[in-house]
């Protein structure tokens, strides 16, 4: 059978559109997929990312720890384990998430077969200058991505406007180039969609799921806003991945019982959880170009499970998705004047209709599964002589 190697650094589990794309590759490519990544560190506490399809195979390497002392053994050894599972497979084409993941592909590519077919995607955009002030492995990979960028079938970003950014970036803006070139946003599986009551009750449900931080983020302003409104709102947090300085702040609230952490909770679960909620929050400060050009995951998510939005209006490219003239509403938030938000008037859906997001990845992942098929039906699995 015909094969594809699918190469994820971090691991999986942080990244629910790697595990989305593997899903439904897995469902509509007639091929054998190899996943290689890490695996996620204890303290985080999520549920390994299973796939029950045959045809799919996940090779685990040890986690990566920064306070471990085999720290760099470990990158070692995911980079070599990718390149001798490339020479075993011999590949038809070769998918990789973000530059940290590229390394074993890089080598492969320009060793030991020049044809088989590079596709590479992006969670997040980096600058020039980001690259350049980055980890060493990631700016040294980053200029042999450089080198073979022109080879590659297929280089993805998560939105138009950092996918003109990055292209300008990397000098390939010249339009015999554009076919290399595609946007795949970060959308929920199609079986997400869940219907929310038609009024909200007086006592409005938060929630805010994913990283959590203080220096990023408009948390304190949030819990502030909470306290101002005494008995309107509840905020639940749902992160794995907090620093102490927020983690430290949202404990202080805990006694309040305005606020509930709950730390981590799995992908898979969000389903569950999301539809008790009212509106879901993403509260991102302009802290950089790839968020000010970001749409968060959660967006799309707390829309498919019937949840109101409300994003911070820093985030200049999710204005696209705004929605007012139905629900769940999609709203743009000054975190920064939060006391001249009318939440009522944001809350309330008198005569306003149900209309289930359209956002699914059935209409985004069709187009990769597209190319990639191409890749099964060239020569690229042929070693040079």
């Amino acid at each position: 059978m015909k094969n594809i190697v699918l190469l994820h650094f971090l691991p999986l589990e942080q990244y629910p559109p790697a595990m989305n794309i593997i899903d439904y590759l897995a469902s509509h490519l007639d091929a054998e997929i190899t996943v290689l990544t890490t695996t996620p560190q204890k303290h985080f506490q999520l549920s390994r990312y299973e796939n029950a399809n045959q045809k799919v195979k996940i090779i685990r390497t040890s986690s990566i720890d920064s306070q471990s002392k085999w720290r760099y053994l470990n990158y070692l050894k995911y980079y070599i384990i990718c390149f001798f599972t490339l020479l075993s497979k011999r590949p038809n084409a070769i998918f990789y998430l973000e530059t940290l993941s590229s390394f074993s592909a890089l080598l492969y590519k320009k060793w030991i077969n020049r044809k088989v077919d590079v596709l590479a995607h992006y969670h997040e955009y980096n600058t020039k200058e980001e690259y350049y002030n980055n980890m060493v492995l990631v700016k040294w990979f980053h200029k042999m991505e450089l080198g073979l960028y022109p080879k590659f079938k297929w280089i993805s970003q998560t939105n138009a406007e950092r996918l003109s950014r990055f292209r300008v970036d990397i000098n390939m803006n010249d339009a015999r180039f554009d076919v290399i070139f595609h946007e795949m946003p970060n959308y929920p599986p199609p079986t997400w969609i869940a219907k929310p009551k038609s009024e909200l009750t007086f006592q409005v449900k938060l929630v805010y799921v994913g990283s959590l931080g203080l220096d990023t983020m408009y948390l304190k302003e949030l819990m502030e806003w909470i306290n101002k409104n005494e008995g309107k709102f509840t905020l639940d947090i749902f992160a794995y991945n907090i620093n102490q300085e927020a983690s430290d702040y949202v404990r202080k609230w805990e006694n309040s019982k305005v606020v509930c952490f709950h730390g981590g909770c799995n992908y898979n679960e969000l389903p569950k959880i999301l539809p008790n909620y009212d509106v879901g929050i993403v509260m991102y400060k302009p802290f950089s170009l790839n968020t000010i050009h970001a749409v968060s995951n959660k967006i799309m998510e707390y829309m498919s499970l019937g949840l109101d939005v409300w994003f911070s209006k820093e985030m200049e490219h999710s204005f696209k998705y705004v929605r007012e003239d139905c629900y769940p509403k999609v709203l743009p938030l000054n975190f920064n004047a939060l006391d001249d938000f009318n939440f009522e008037r944001a809350l309330n859906r008198s005569g306003l209709s149900y209309v289930p997001s359209p956002h699914n990845y059935d209409n985004i992942y069709i187009h990769l599964k597209n190319h990639l098929t191409a890749c099964l039906v060239n020569h690229g699995s042929a070693f040079h002589e």
